[in-house]
């Protein structure tokens, strides 16, 4: 009899999706091997052996996430090869691929069947992990649209680390220089519009009759496509305020515009914090099948006014 339902293989580049999954396994009484979990056991232990037995023996089913970091690890090819010696004398189906991306796995058959986890949150994938292993998973309880809404936004977001750690440090690499006054003031009135358009945008979105369009009216299921791609262009449109301050933060311009430029950026600080302050408590609710979908975006154009002033009068 395996030990665990399913072991889980995968890059630690990727353990925070992983993660979740685990998380939400456990939930659903699903036993698996995390490594994380098992840390006071895998301490002094021959590694190669032990996780030979894991990844070979122990579990029913071997879910590999498939990603560009997973083929070049040194211990995510013992696992892998240990998952398809198991795979090559078993009668049923073992290896579960879950693909991040469309890396090559040397051995992993180009027919095989996989999950493709670009558009599919953990929670999801848990619940189908479950459903494998003959696990019985309820059926959606009341107020899943919300919590599909925040997964997604969730999955999508973390794939924004690096643009928010850079917006954090206020920094970005030069990517054009103006020469000109006139042009160095005319670009940043232009972006300025942009910015405008792409914090009314995100209002926009969550508009009463578009949050109708996807998470039904009241009495009524939503639909899921629709609350993915809701949830999928709000963090496209968050993405829009990073994009747009590091453009300001990338051009080079004469020394008496750097001020106006760098206050500039500096403005999509306040409605960004907003942003991610309403996603966690979004989240929070929909733990417990509640969510408030109003957001209010403020921000203080007083600093930007004022250098922009002096550049005029100067």
């Amino acid at each position: 009899m395996p030990k665990y339902d399913v072991c889980l293989s995968f890059a630690g580049e990727d353990r925070d999706y992983v993660e979740e999954v685990a998380r939400h396994l456990t939930e659903l009484g699903v036993s698996r091997f995390y490594d994380t979990d098992e840390q006071a056991d895998l301490w002094g232990k021959n590694l190669v052996e032990h996780l030979d037995q894991i990844y070979r023996h122990d579990s029913r089913f071997c879910v590999m996430f498939v990603s560009e970091a997973y083929a070049r690890k040194m211990w995510t090819k013992h696992e892998r090869q240990a998952a398809f010696d198991r795979a090559l004398v078993s009668d049923t189906e073992y290896v579960l691929p879950a693909r991040f991306d469309d890396t090559v796995i040397p051995a992993l058959r180009v027919g095989t069947g996989y999950i493709d986890l670009r558009h599919r949150t953990p929670r999801e994938l848990a619940k189908m992990i479950a459903e494998k292993v003959g696990v019985e998973v309820d059926g959606p309880k009341p107020g899943w649209e919300y919590q599909l809404f925040a997964d997604s936004v969730a999955l999508h977001l973390g794939k924004l680390k690096d643009k928010q750690i850079s917006h954090e440090m206020g920094y970005a690499s030069p990517k054009r220089e103006i020469t000109s006054d006139t042009d160095a003031l005319d670009y940043f009135k232009a972006r300025s519009r942009t910015f405008d358009g792409y914090v009314n945008g995100i209002t926009n979105l969550l508009a009463p009759g578009r949050l109708q369009w996807a998470f039904g009216p009241a009495g009524r299921p939503g639909d899921s496509d629709r609350i993915r791609h809701l949830a999928n262009s709000f963090v496209e449109e968050y993405e829009n305020l990073l994009d747009w301050a590091a453009d300001l933060r990338a051009t080079v311009v004469p020394d008496r515009f750097q001020q106006l430029y760098k206050t500039g950026a500096q403005l999509a600080d306040q409605p960004l914090k907003q942003i991610e302050q309403f996603i966690e408590e979004f989240a929070a609710a929909s733990e417990r099948g509640a969510g408030d979908l109003h957001l209010n975006l403020s921000w203080d154009p007083a600093p930007v006014e004022a250098e922009l002033k002096k550049v005029q009068t100067t």
